[in-house]
Parts: C-alpha cells; structure tokens; sequence
C-alpha cells in the first residue's frame, strides 16, 4: 500500500485529477504541475495509475514540486520501466530530478538512508536493464549516482567497470560522465581500460578526460604506450580547447 493511500481521497482526488488533466490537454504544463502541487502528493500518485495518458503526464510534471516528491520514487520508477516511451522518459526525468535535490541537501529528518538505498536499488535494476529504452537507463543511472550521493557524497553509486561493460555506448557515455572530478583513484582502472579498448571514440575520449584531467602520472601508468597511442588519434583534429584534459597525458614531462 502506498504510504498516500492512508485517507479516503476520492471526492478531492477526482476535482483534482481533472484540474490537472484538463490544463495538461491544452498544452499548459506549467499550470498542471501547479494544479498537482495544490492537490498534493497523494493525489499525484493517484494519477500515476490513471488510464489516460495525459494525466499520467500532468501527475510526472508536478512529481517534481510536491510536498514529500521523494517519496513518489517508488511510484516513479514503475513507471519509467514501462513499455510506453512517452510515459516512461518523462517519469524518468521527473526521478532524476529529484534525485539530484535530494543530493544537494541533507537528508529531511523522516527520510531514513534505508528509504534512499531502497530506491537507488529500484533505479539500479532499470539502469541494468537492456531492455529499457536507453534514454530511461541513462536517466535511471543519474539518479542512482544522486541518490547515492544524498549518503556519501564521493559514491558514484554504482560499479563503473560494470557499467563500461554495457554493450550500448550511450550508457557507457553517461557512466564515464558521471565520474567525480577530482577523479577517485579506484576508478582510474577502468577508465583507463576504456581509453585502450572501448570501441566507441566518443567513450574512450571521455574516459581520457576523466583519467588525465587530475593526476597526469598515475594515469600514465595506467595507460601504458597503447593508451597514450589511442588517445593521440582521438585528439587528432579536435579543438585543444574540448580536449585539453585528455592532452594532459601527451604533453612532454
């Protein structure tokens, strides 16, 4: 049972569904997200099991400016693991951004670390899911890495190696993208094997710049004269001014 669910919110919950619905419909987000905030969470999540799909959509635009949105993560990410694209981008967003405030201040006072590590894990499967549209898993992989930093602000949240195994670059891209800078030194590794051996430039280009950025020497080490080779040609006609920290690598002693 939801923890919305403890009233009887029919009467209020229908006025308004409609309220939202109705200012969704004639391309009014904003003012369904503020019809959503007026009736609250409970309501919110009501309309996330509503049959139409724009109120489905009025209640993902207001889940973000909510009393209480955290708790609509469970519920959000139910949705994200949809089948319907249009419903399941959104709610992933919607997760994503409230994963990101929760992590920009400490924890509210009835939000327990159990609570968060219990939604990191929902959004961790979905990032894991290769069946997944992958706009939803790149989604869902921000926001375990937010909700693991509303506990420990250096976690990534999830294991980059796994991550940069994933067969698609995109996901590949938004877990190297995801890296905090200064870079950690347990994660120098695995970028450094991506700089060598990812099949995607794109990929192998962004680890380099999260791998030379810092701490030229270690990295070097790592990389080995294969690494330093490959990052040569990723850099071959490309701006020095978007590839300067992967040029750190190059750049004599």
């Amino acid at each position: 049972m939801s923890i919305f669910s403890l009233g009887f919110f029919v009467a209020s919950g229908v006025a308004g569904i409609l309220s939202m619905t109705d200012a969704y419909e004639r391309g009014d987000v904003d003012e369904a997200s503020r019809q959503g905030v007026i009736a609250g969470p409970a309501i919110v999540e009501q309309a996330f099991d509503a049959p139409l799909r724009a109120t489905k959509l009025a209640a993902i635009a207001s889940a973000p400016h909510v009393e209480a949105r955290a708790e609509l993560l469970p519920a959000l990410a139910e949705l994200a693991s949809t089948a319907d694209r249009r419903v399941a981008i959104p709610a992933a967003h919607a997760a994503r951004t409230i994963a990101r405030e929760l992590a920009m201040h400490d924890l509210p006072d009835d939000i327990a670390d159990d609570d968060v590590m219990t939604w990191r894990a929902l959004f961790d499967q979905i990032a894991h899911a290769e069946t997944r549209f992958v706009e939803v898993r790149v989604l869902a992989l921000d926001t375990v890495a937010s909700l693991a930093q509303t506990i420990n602000p250096s976690s990534l949240g999830f294991d980059l190696a796994s991550a940069l195994a994933d067969p698609d670059p995109a996901m590949r891209a938004a877990a190297v993208a995801l890296v905090p800078r200064p870079t950690p030194d347990a994660l120098r590794a695995p970028l450094a094997h991506a700089v060598q051996n990812d099949a995607d430039d794109k990929v192998a280009l962004l680890a380099a710049q999260a791998l030379c950025g810092d701490h030229r020497d270690p990295a070097l080490a790592l990389l080995g004269a294969q690494g330093t080779a490959r990052i040569k040609r990723l850099v071959a006609g490309i701006s020095p001014k978007v590839t300067r920290d992967a040029m750190r690598c190059l750049a004599k002693r």
